[in-house]
C-alpha cells in the first residue's frame, strides 16, 4: 500500500528517522532555487511565464532523470560524473562548489536535525 503513494524507507533508529526528515525541510529551498531561475530569466527578457514554464519543466526532466535507478546509491555520482568535461554544466557545478553552496546546504541540514533532536532551535546563528 505504501509503495504505491511513493514508497517509503524503513528507519531503525529514532535519530535516522529525524535525519531522513530534514531533506523534506529542504522544499523550500528548491522552491525558492526555481524563483530564482525564473527571476534570473525574466531579468534577460523573457517573459515571466516563457521563464516558470521553462524552469519548472526542465527541473521536471531533471528530477525524471534522477528517480531512474535511485535505489542504486551511486546513481546521483553518474549523474554528477556525465556531465559534459569543459561544459556549462560542469563549469557551474565547480562555482558552486568553489562558492561553498554544497557546504552551506549541509551545515543547514545539519541545523534542522538539531532543531529536530531538540538540540537548538535551528538557526544557523544562536540568538
Amino acid at each position: 500500500m505504501l509503495e504505491s503513494l511513493g514508497g517509503y524507507v524503513e528507519c531503525e533508529t529514532l535519530h535516522q528517522m529525524n535525519a531522513m526528515m530534514v531533506p523534506t525541510g529542504m522544499m523550500g529551498s528548491f522552491y525558492g532555487l526555481l524563483r530564482n531561475n525564473r527571476d534570473w530569466l525574466v531579468q534577460q527578457g523573457v517573459q515571466a511565464s516563457d521563464a516558470s514554464y521553462f524552469v519548472a519543466k526542465q527541473y521536471m526532466s531533471m528530477m525524471e532523470d534522477a528517480v531512474e535507478s535511485c535505489v542504486d546509491p551511486s546513481r546521483f555520482d553518474d549523474l554528477v560524473e556525465e556531465q559534459t568535461p569543459g561544459g556549462l554544466n560542469e563549469q557551474g557545478l565547480a562555482n558552486l562548489s568553489q562558492q561553498g553552496v554544497f557546504q552551506s546546504y549541509n551545515q543547514i541540514m545539519d541545523a534542522l536535525l538539531s532543531r529536530l533532536e531538540g538540540r537548538s532551535d535551528g538557526s544557523l546563528t544562536e540568538k
